[in-house]
């Protein structure tokens, strides 16, 4: 995009009345040029490809040709970015559109008759469409490639670590996972953490602790596409319950996922205990890192994928300097680079890579210590 120049937008709905809702946030903004509006996925194909747009807000559930389908003939012609703009009742699907190219969401209201009703999220969606034109599009395209392939993105070597572990066959004295691997996410990814969750095993001896920014209500549709398309148990994390190997937890949207050693056991801190900050993220990534780091010293390997920067950066240095290991994704191969890019800044990395290696690096960090 030339710098100064509006950012050219194409609209898909189905609904005349929130095409024109969207026309109406966006026309009061020097930066935003509605250049093409369309009611259905075939419509929207055509439009696309005479205007070009610089980002596109989409709806899934179309007549003729629906959101999913669009998607996967948009990302094979002519990948754009594209935000998806669904109801609530349409969370789970949501997903999905994020596994077959799309790279934002927003949650709008379930019933729109104005523009008026757009208010709620209107911050959000004209934040979301100026962050996603600064991602790569060539990386969206490399991450569905990728995706699906689950445990072909294991190293050879990896593979050869993963079929030495050996499960014991006398019961722990202590029920604290051997390392917790944490993982922080925003832009791009979802897809980037269902991956990497795809290339790693439950028998390994780890818990998985997993931030990730996203609106509230769509936290548990996360944890259910992460366990229907992983090997991984997931659910969203509970201070009733102690961290164990073998599990991935995901933080809940109302606070930041801290754990603690109570005793022989991992637990994660009730919501009143969470100290969050007036402003910032949650769930935060530097409170779940710093976290991890004071409850399991070196034993944390802290990972920064895809996302916007503002939050990581702390957390990154807390477990560095606590000795444990710090992964980045590489910012070519990230979808949004500006967190990978933030997190390398600080010198308290370890190792930058695309998903495939950091996987092999995961594995080959947790199996370095006997068992």
């Amino acid at each position: 995009m030339t710098v100064g120049r509006p950012l050219k937008v194409v609209i898909i709905d189905d609904q005349p009345v929130i095409r024109q809702a969207i026309v109406g946030l966006l026309h009061g903004e020097a930066d935003f040029q509605i250049v093409g509006q369309a009611g259905d996925g075939e419509e929207g194909l055509k439009v696309v490809f005479a205007t070009q747009p610089d980002v596109i807000t989409l709806d899934l559930e179309m007549p003729r040709l629906d959101g999913f389908a669009f998607l996967r003939l948009l990302m094979a012609k002519q990948p754009r970015p594209v935000v998806i703009v669904s109801s609530h009742a349409t969370r789970e699907s949501v997903f999905r559109a994020l596994e077959l190219g799309a790279v934002e969401f927003v949650a709008k209201p379930s019933r729109i008759s104005s523009q008026s009703d757009l208010a709620p999220v209107r911050e959000d969606l004209l934040r979301k469409l100026r962050t996603v034109t600064r991602l790569s599009i060539r990386s969206i395209a490399e991450r569905m490639r990728l995706q699906g392939q689950g445990v072909r993105l294991r190293t050879r070597s990896s593979e050869d670590l993963l079929a030495g572990i050996r499960i014991p066959t006398e019961p722990s004295t202590t029920q604290i996972p051997r390392y917790v691997v944490c993982i922080g996410a925003s832009t791009g990814g979802p897809p980037a953490i269902a991956t990497l969750l795809q290339a790693l095993e439950p028998k390994l001896p780890i818990s998985v602790l997993i931030t990730q920014h996203m609106p509230h209500k769509f936290t548990a549709a996360f944890v259910d596409r992460l366990r229907r398309t992983t090997m991984w148990p997931v659910s969203e994390a509970s201070p009733e319950l102690p961290v164990v190997s073998g599990e991935v937890l995901v933080a809940p949207a109302s606070h930041s996922l801290c754990v603690y050693r109570d005793g022989n056991q991992l637990r994660m801190l009730p919501p009143g205990q969470v100290s969050e900050p007036a402003a910032g993220y949650v769930p935060s990534i530097d409170r779940m890192f710093a976290a991890a780091a004071e409850a399991m010293g070196k034993s944390v390997v802290g990972v920064i994928l895809s996302g916007m920067s503002g939050d990581g950066v702390e957390g990154v240095r807390a477990v560095y300097k606590a000795g444990g290991r710090v992964l980045v994704e590489s910012p070519q191969s990230a979808v949004m680079p500006s967190m990978p890019e933030e997190a390398i800044a600080t010198g308290a990395v370890h190792d930058v890579g695309p998903l495939p290696r950091l996987a092999s690096l995961i594995i080959r960090q947790v199996l370095s210590r006997p068992m």
